[in-house]
């Protein structure tokens, strides 16, 4: 795997993690899940806990740049820059 490869899926695999877990834009079905699962099991803490979810995320990640090819590399890329650009938005000041 080159760099880039590597970069891309390092913060594609980020920002699925943040969606999966934080984000407000899928608060909705996490909320949905959480309700239906016991709070103290290990289901529900799966999708709230960003180590877990980053296992799983990475797997996946790994997975579409192995069978994915070029159209699945650029969904990675897309998702990175996502990342990046929310993360240097936070440190903007208004």
């Amino acid at each position: 795997m080159d760099l880039i490869t590597l970069l891309v899926a390092v913060l594609a695999t980020a920002r699925i993690t943040r969606l999966v877990t934080t984000d407000r834009i899928t608060q909705a079905p996490r909320s949905w899940a959480l309700k239906r699962l016991s709070s103290e099991g290990l289901a529900a803490y799966l999708i709230v806990c960003d180590w877990c979810v980053s296992v799983y995320a990475g797997a996946g990640v790994v997975g579409v740049i192995i069978l994915g090819g070029q159209p699945g590399f650029w969904v990675l890329a897309a998702l990175a820059f996502s990342y990046v650009a929310g993360w240097l938005a936070r440190g903007e000041v208004e």
